[in-house]
């Protein structure tokens, strides 16, 4: 459970949001949720494909990357998850505040049970990136 915790935080967080299989929910999101639910889908396909360095460089804030290992980033999440294995991030809901965001989530790896966590965003250099992750 910790270890899956630390992949979205880490990561920046756990992207390829799931929005519970309902298409037409989905489309209908527009303008800054739209672009939260994309940073969140990023950040699942970024991990389950393990491009560390995306996750850092273009997923996270540039205070995020540097609490997660700056220059080191990408090789501190590589060695931390190593060992996750299919990690999952199904989006619950999504709360914009002008320049910041909360997505509610639900992670889940292989052989741990599923952790329901918040991610907050910030806009920077243009769009939402991620901030940080808690419980």
């Amino acid at each position: 459970m910790k270890r899956a915790s630390f992949v979205l935080a880490g990561l920046a967080l756990l992207t390829g949001c799931d929005s519970g299989g309902r298409k037409d929910a989905a489309e209908a999101i527009k303008g800054a949720p739209k672009q939260v639910a994309a940073a969140v889908a990023s950040l699942e396909a970024a991990t389950q494909a393990r491009r560390y360095g995306e996750i850092c460089d273009d997923l996270f804030t540039r205070a995020a990357r540097r609490r997660a290992g700056g220059r080191d980033c990408a090789e501190l999440l590589r060695a931390a998850t190593e060992d996750v294995r299919r990690p999952r991030v199904r989006l619950l809901s999504i709360r914009v505040k002008g320049e910041t965001a909360e997505a509610r989530v639900r992670t889940r790896s292989a052989g741990e049970r599923a952790v329901d966590e918040t991610i907050a965003l910030r806009r920077e250099r243009g769009r939402y990136r991620i901030a940080s992750l808690s419980p």
